[in-house]
């Protein structure tokens, strides 16, 4: 091996003592050896210094000598260090779970978890699921997982102890805003299986919820569109309510459905704020001069985000419900030989007037509150006043 390549992979093993590495609470001070600090001190603090010395200090060295779990933990530690909570690297049996969710059938309590200011918080409880029924809300902050405190947890590993097979339970610790102390659910798991589109037929206004933006989500909105249109139904509430984003092209083809051709739907700037690629739509618009107004929420993200922006910039629609989740960077994909994948930031969206996405979301033109209460009475003042604003337009 060259000696820079063996370094190198040194420095790769030691990162997932030095990143990787378990805290302990005060529980475990007892049975430190307190020895005071000096007289033994290492002259430097490299990585390989500290790998040398568990080498030949640590109890257990068959698991230093295990060379394929710490070529693991230190890829999750490298990547983890990033502290960027979009750049993921999955096994292969993470990266089959992450497909699933985008195709919409998984088993699982149909929740999309997030991460906010280092938080994980549940960004949609997607009606009609498990999640939905117990109660959980936009915006919760979870905080433990059968017990255990999430602090640190990545949303990767978040979603895999919530998931598992139909008929088991999983308790959360949930804390929400206006509430006081922790709230806790015991939520019973089962197949979510997702239908993509809803229509309903409103006060002869057509209600189009969609719950992510999978491959073919532009061209079956399309279809229900025409279909409302032959029923004499000109008026349209798009619902991007915890609407957790998908796929960057079938957001792009959705707005294709409503603006000019060559329209900018939305531009990628990557470091030092260059633009990378200006994303425009190639198609006359099908439905441009219907009447539209837009439902968002605090579990609107990505993709959501980006049609919601771009209809507002280039068609005036009205926004109406919640500041939005403020997912705003773009990942690419990168495979490896042993069926591994590497999900990394690339780029940030901006909307076509130049507001920027991520962290800061999209603000609704009018801003209504859902309560807990309001959901419990099924009482949709959000969509009510879509109603009423999309009946008034001109």
């Amino acid at each position: 091996m060259k000696p820079f390549k063996a370094l190198f992979t040194i420095l790769l093993l030691l990162i997932s003592f030095v990143l990787g590495g378990i805290f302990f609470d005060d529980y475990t001070q007892s049975f430190i050896n307190n020895t005071p600090l000096g007289g033994n001190t290492i002259e430097t603090t490299s990585l390989q210094d500290v790998y040398g010395f568990l080498q030949d200090k640590y109890l257990y060295p068959d698991k230093i000598n295990d060379s394929q779990k710490l070529e693991l933990g230190s890829i999750k530690g490298l990547v983890g260090a990033l502290d960027d909570p979009y750049t993921v690297y999955f096994s292969q049996e993470e990266y089959n779970d992450f497909q699933e969710n985008l195709e919409g059938k998984f088993e699982g309590i149909g929740a999309e978890i997030g991460i906010k200011e280092e938080q994980l918080i549940i960004v949609t409880p997607i009606d009609g699921t498990p999640a939905y029924k117990a109660g959980l809300l936009a915006g919760d902050e979870l905080i433990a997982i059968d017990g255990e405190s999430t602090t640190g947890l990545t949303v990767e590993k978040a979603v895999t102890k919530i998931r598992g097979k139909k008929g088991t339970e999983v308790k959360l610790d949930i804390v929400r805003e206006g509430q006081e102390g922790v709230q806790n659910f015991t939520i019973i798991r089962d197949i979510i299986d997702i239908p993509n589109i809803i229509v309903e037929e409103k006060d002869s206004v057509g209600v189009i919820s969609i719950a992510q933006f999978q491959e073919q989500t532009a061209q079956e909105l399309s279809k229900e569109i025409a279909s409302l249109q032959n029923k004499g139904i000109n008026n349209i509430v798009l619902d991007l309510r915890n609407n957790p984003g998908g796929y960057l092209q079938a957001a792009v083809e959705t707005v294709e459905l409503f603006v000019p051709k060559g329209s900018t739907a939305v531009i990628e700037k990557a470091k030092d704020n260059k633009v990378v690629e200006t994303l425009k739509t190639k198609k006359s618009p099908l439905y441009e001069d219907i009447k539209l107004v837009v439902l968002i929420n605090q579990g609107s993200a990505s993709a959501s985000e980006i049609v919601a922006g771009a209809l507002r910039d280039l068609k005036q629609t009205q926004l109406i419900g919640k500041q939005s989740f403020g997912k705003g960077v773009v990942q690419s994909i990168q495979s490896f030989t042993d069926g591994s994948v590497l999900k990394y930031t690339v780029a940030e969206w901006v909307t076509p007037s130049g507001k920027a996405i991520n962290k800061e979301g999209i603000k609704p033109d009018i801003e209504i509150e859902l309560t807990a209460e309001d959901i419990k009475n099924k009482n949709d003042i959000q969509l009510q006043k879509a109603l009423e604003v999309v009946k008034g337009l001109k």
